[in-house]
Order: structure tokens, then sequence, then C-alpha cells
């Protein structure tokens, strides 16, 4: 029996799926505008953009990577303009919720519950850094 909204189709979106406004990445080393596009944020803006509509939903939204994402190699970036943040997952078996600390010390992440590696992407932002002090 299906609802009005018919049968789910159980997919996640990927970068394929979604929308971004096209922009431009400024004063950012060349790694971090690859890393950036991969995570479909065309620009800083963008992030300035998802804080200014609702700064909890920013913080809460949940992220979703590149399909070829999660490997040693290729780690599923965490952006921050902050030195650590806390991240959080939910565990494709019990469907409970768990939380880490991903820290800007280069280093990678691994969670065996998901079997993935994540990585922080820091975002130097002075400005923003002293606003919140």
């Amino acid at each position: 029996m299906t609802d009005a909204l018919g049968e789910p189709d159980n997919l996640i979106p990927t970068n394929k799926d979604r929308q971004v406004n096209k922009g431009s990445i400024e004063g950012v080393s060349d790694a971090l505008k690859k890393d950036m596009q991969e995570l479909g944020i065309d620009g800083i803006e963008d992030l300035d953009e998802l804080e200014e509509k609702n700064m909890v939903s920013y913080n809460e939204s949940g992220l979703v990577p590149p399909d070829d994402a999660g490997t040693f190699e290729k780690p599923i970036l965490i952006p921050s303009r902050l030195d650590k943040r806390v991240v959080g997952y939910v565990d494709p078996t019990t469907h409970a919720v768990f939380w880490f600390t991903i820290r800007n010390d280069d280093s990678t992440y691994y969670l065996q519950d998901l079997g993935l590696f994540f990585k922080m992407m820091y975002i130097d932002d002075p400005e923003f850094r002293a606003s919140i002090h």
C-alpha cells in the first residue's frame, strides 16, 4: 500500500543531484578550492549564505559527500572556520546518533562504524574568529 507521496526511492542525493549557485573562490589555495568544489561549495560566500539563512540549521544540517569520498586517499572533508568541530553521524545498523570531534591537526579520522575516513577542511577566516569572542 502506498500513500499520497508514492513509494520511497531510497536514494541519497549526491553532488550530481544538487543545484548550487555558481560563484568564485578567491584568496584561497588551489588545494582548498578543489576541496570546496568537491563539497559543492563554489565560494566562501556560499558558506556565509548558509550561515545567514539559519545558523542552527546550517550547523545541524547533513553533509552529503561526493560519491567517491570516504577513502584514506580521499577522505570526507568537513569544513570549519574553527580549530575543531563536533560532527554527528547516524549508525547505519542501529540508527543511533553518535558524535566525534574533528580537529585542524592534519589528521585523517577513521570511523569503524561507517568504514569511512574524515578530515577537517580548515577555512582560515580571522574576521569570523574575532567575531565569536
